[in-house]
């Protein structure tokens, strides 16, 4: 069996990052906002070096914003919704399916609403979740645990963003290894002085 078909391992060849309604007006309610910015930007980075599609959605953004500039610059796609569970779309599912691929990084806000029902449905649709911890969030974060426990017994994998880097490298024999650590690297720096973006 191949690497982008072993159960719960990540394959850059078999997997998509998706971005769930990162728009700036909930950076006034997500405490860790800015921290989640970096993940998905070294995310979204790592996608981009290894060939991997990054696409995007944007809920009801005539109400709530648009995508914040650091992550709407680095989208392939982006989409707008108005169901919590982005595969209620059907453009949107037409599209995530039609990438060919069967796994998913699944990022973005509110964990416990959007995050959550996405995720349920992509299982539901044949696609295997890796759910990055620290690039997701809530604006309690209560939400934002109970819904990972939930998701851990739906069978969904949780991970970290730098865990997700390394796995899609696999080696540090990777050609594109260096310019991989380079981007970690700016994600530490940021990480440190939380994450914070400018404005």
């Amino acid at each position: 069996m191949s690497g982008g078909h072993l159960p719960g391992r990540l394959d850059p060849k078999n997997t998509f990052l998706l971005v769930i309604d990162m728009q700036e007006p909930f950076s006034k309610v997500i405490k860790e906002f800015d921290s989640i910015v970096s993940s998905i930007t070294l995310l979204a980075k790592t996608s981009k070096l290894l060939s991997m599609p990054v696409v995007g959605t944007e809920q009801a953004p005539e109400k709530l914003g648009r995508t914040v500039r650091e992550v709407d610059e680095l989208l392939d796609v982006k989409m707008e919704k108005a169901s919590f569970d982005a595969f209620k779309d059907r453009r949107i599912k037409e599209r995530l399916l039609g990438l060919g691929r069967k796994k998913v990084l699944l990022t973005g806000i509110e964990t416990h609403i959007c995050i959550l029902q996405t995720a349920l449905s992509a299982v539901a649709h044949g696609l295997e979740v890796h759910l990055v911890s620290d690039a997701t969030g809530s604006t309690f974060p209560e939400d934002k645990e109970a819904t990972l426990a939930r998701l851990l017994q739906e069978g969904i994998y949780v991970t970290t963003s730098e865990s997700v880097a390394y796995e899609l490298l696999g080696s540090s024999g990777h050609p594109k290894f260096r310019e991989a650590v380079s981007l970690v690297k700016e994600y530490r720096r940021r990480r440190s002085k939380g994450g914070r973006r400018d404005r």
